[in-house]
């Protein structure tokens, strides 16, 4: 996160600007591992999707 204040210094005009991640950042690295691979769904939560959608995983009659 980046904060620009103004030249004056007062107070009410800070602003922050929050920017992507450089590659040399630790963070970073760390986002880039937890968020890149694709693990997928686990079943048990698929299941409970399923469920709240209204979706039967077996047809009865």
């Amino acid at each position: 996160m980046v904060r620009n204040s103004t030249l004056n210094g007062s107070r009410g005009s800070c602003e922050y600007r929050v920017e992507m991640p450089r590659a040399s950042d630790a963070i970073g690295v760390v986002l880039r591992d937890a968020y890149d691979r694709d693990q997928g769904l686990p079943d048990d939560m698929a299941q409970m999707l399923r469920r709240l959608n209204g979706e039967t995983t077996s047809r009865r009659n």
